[in-house]
């Protein structure tokens, strides 16, 4: 019996840490697109992330870090620090980590002076240091660049060194590292999936709660959460030889959560609150009104998405002041069944009218904006309101409108499915 309690041995995929260099990324001037690209693609490989460190050009920092992450890790994947100038210390981190002496490759230094020299680059004193490299380590060809990727190979361990170019890093993995870690660990990789499932209305703590325990101490399923706008999603990764396998590992803990979830659970992967509500739309043949102003009509975008032209009555952006008009119309003219409104709420202090037109006046933060979500029914005296939600939608308003737009999917979804709503 493994640690998931599923009956089935699933393989235990290899642990990774991807280490990225460079005092850029400590001060802020670039972003580490290098980690979050390297990760997915291991993810895919069946090798299993477990830290991304970044670290500025510091000898002693950087051979810790090295050295640390060899110990505990079977995969070790660095960019940066491989160039020919004073700051670029990978290579003499990477012999102090591993209490090896610098190796200097004639051939190396020739290839490196004829890929300048070919470029019409004059080869200095400075791009030869690139020629010297941890004693042991193999090279890993570069023809995309000047700086030398390698490798470093311990007993059931692998580390790779490449440059921190996007370009360069990617092709160098993509030619290099996928066979290598299969001729590494044969039998530790495999399919790979992360099913998403997701709870309506349930914060992290609160999911939490509820699953702890199945989280805690998961191995494979590896179960993680990502909180979103009035859901958690609920990530269960599995490595397995097949999708059968993975079938299997994952069904009983997709049920124990389910179970537990109880009215909070929606759906899994593309079943979100918005997608469940549209299917229940279309089967029971209701029409759909949109009366936003709030957002300028932006928030309204994934409803336009997901609703087919059946159960979509129409989507208005007007004023507050324009609200009753355009909601008469929706249920009147538009033969609208249910009409949902965005608006702002009397506690915002955004009292300005829609917080974005056709594009968003800003990214930045500003003052607090409050968005109250409606739920209106056509009665024969004019509409009833079936549910409302008042919340505080966040100061930046490209998330305020996302987090309308999914309180509004909230209480949509709650009324079609009989969900416990917003709380």
């Amino acid at each position: 019996m493994d640690q998931t309690g599923t009956g089935v041995v699933g393989r235990v995929p290899p642990k990774a840490t991807i280490v990225t260099t460079g005092s850029e990324l400590m001060l802020g001037q670039m972003v580490d697109t290098n980690g979050a690209w390297l990760s997915a693609w291991l993810s895919e490989k069946g090798v299993r992330v477990v830290r991304h460190v970044s670290v500025g050009d510091d000898l002693s920092a950087l051979t810790a870090t090295l050295a640390e992450s060899i110990k505990e890790c079977e995969v070790t994947l660095v960019t940066g620090g491989l160039g020919p100038t004073e700051d670029d210390l990978t290579r003499l981190a990477v012999a102090r980590a591993l209490g090896r002496s610098l190796a200097y490759h004639p051939e190396l230094a020739l290839g490196i002076a004829a890929f300048m020299e070919g470029h019409g680059y004059p080869c200095s004193s400075n791009n030869l240091r690139q020629a010297w490299l941890p004693e042991g380590a193999s090279l890993v060809e570069n023809p995309w660049g000047t700086a030398p990727a390698f490798a470093v190979e311990l007993p059931g361990k692998l580390a790779l060194f490449t440059p921190g170019v996007p370009q360069e890093m990617k092709n160098i993995v993509g030619a290099y590292l996928g066979d290598k870690l299969a001729e590494t660990f044969p039998t530790r990789l495999g399919y790979h999936r992360t099913t998403v499932l997701r709870a309506a209305g349930l914060g992290e703590s609160r999911v939490d709660d509820l699953i702890g325990d199945l989280v805690r101490g998961s191995t494979n399923p590896v179960l993680g959460f990502l909180a979103g706008p009035f859901e958690t999603r609920i990530l269960i990764t599995s490595i397995a030889k097949d999708q059968s396998e993975a079938d299997a590992l994952e069904a009983p803990i997709i049920a124990e959560i389910v179970s537990r979830l109880g009215k909070n659970y929606v759906g899994r992967d593309e079943q979100t609150m918005l997608v469940a509500a549209a299917s229940e739309l279309k089967r029971r043949s209701l029409r759909l009104g949109l009366a936003d102003s709030f957002t300028g009509g932006l928030a309204g975008q994934t409803f336009l998405r997901a609703l087919d032209q059946d159960s979509l009555a129409g989507a208005i952006s007007v004023t507050e002041k324009a609200l009753p008009e355009a909601i008469s119309f929706l249920f009147g003219q538009a033969d609208a069944d249910l009409v949902g409104v965005i608006q702002s709420a009397p506690e915002s202090t955004h009292k300005t009218g829609p917080i974005s037109g056709p594009e968003p006046r800003s990214s930045g933060a500003g003052p607090e904006l409050t968005a109250k979500c409606r739920l209106l029914a056509k009665a024969p005296g004019g509409e009833v309101e079936l549910a409302s939600a008042v919340r505080t939608v966040g100061r930046n308003e490209a998330m305020a409108t996302v987090r309308a737009g999914a309180l509004l999917s909230l209480i949509l979804w709650t009324h079609l499915t009989g969900g416990p709503g917003p709380h």
